[in-house]
């Protein structure tokens, strides 16, 4: 679950250096008991990252992250699970599964999903390292091998000049809505 807080303390260093709106999320162990809490730092108006050093950041885990993930959805047999939150939702969005976010690649390189799903979609980052699609086939090979169907969707699109990679949150954003397509 995702919360909001509209003026969280942000630390660099050991010292406060400003306040702004944050994006906070739980992130629970394999069994869904919480181990930590991620923090989206964002921009005054809310639109974008805040312009700091470390935008995202996780509070020092009370045990380990291994296999664990954001739980955005309630899930079933199926969900999908994609490496940051914004990526997650903009999943979510484009296809109506129910996706949770790993926090990083080598966490959802790790992810174990709950007792009773039985398919799993990789929303995979596209980038330039092959950083997002590694993880992913490590992921799907595991998961594959412990009798969970697995698949892989990658962004369909080149990843542009100047930037490291593509995610499911830059396609939601150039998707046109139906209100554009007309």
């Amino acid at each position: 679950m995702v919360r909001f807080h509209p003026h969280l303390a942000y630390y660099e260093n050991g010292r406060a250096t400003g306040h702004y709106p944050a994006m906070l999320a739980r992130v629970s162990d394999p069994h869904g008991k919480a181990v930590t809490l991620h923090r989206t730092y964002l921009h005054r108006n809310g639109a974008w990252k805040a312009t700091v050093p470390s935008p995202k950041k996780l509070m020092p885990p009370v045990a380990s992250m291994t296999g664990g993930a954001i739980h955005l959805a309630s899930v079933g047999t199926e969900m999908g699970v994609a490496e940051g939150i914004e990526t997650a939702l903009a999943a979510r969005c484009l296809s109506g599964q129910p996706v949770w976010a790993a926090v990083s690649a080598t966490l959802l390189e790790k992810f174990k999903p709950p007792a009773g799903v039985r398919q799993v979609t990789i929303w995979a980052d596209l980038d330039r390292s092959e950083t997002g699609e590694k993880a992913a086939a490590a992921l799907q090979e595991r998961l594959l091998r412990s009798g969970v169907e697995a698949r892989i969707q990658l962004p369909d699109r080149a990843i542009p000049q100047g930037r490291k990679g593509v995610d499911w949150a830059d396609v939601l954003q150039s998707t046109p809505t139906p209100s554009q397509a007309a």
